[in-house]
């Protein structure tokens, strides 16, 4: 929570270029469950933050 002051914002004047976010992973043969689907939430949250 930033306003109670235990986050501190970082960088929230910065404006991203507009070249993409991307999720680095081992090859998907090897890659734990828990990644895939951290990595699928991530695809859909920012789906809908361009549909916005």
């Amino acid at each position: 929570d930033i306003e109670s002051g235990r986050l501190v914002a970082a960088l929230d004047d910065r404006i991203l270029p507009g070249g993409g976010i991307f999720a680095v992973y081992p090859h998907r043969r090897y890659l734990p469950a828990k990644v895939r689907v951290f990595v699928d939430f991530l695809v859909q949250w920012f789906k809908t933050i361009d549909n916005a």
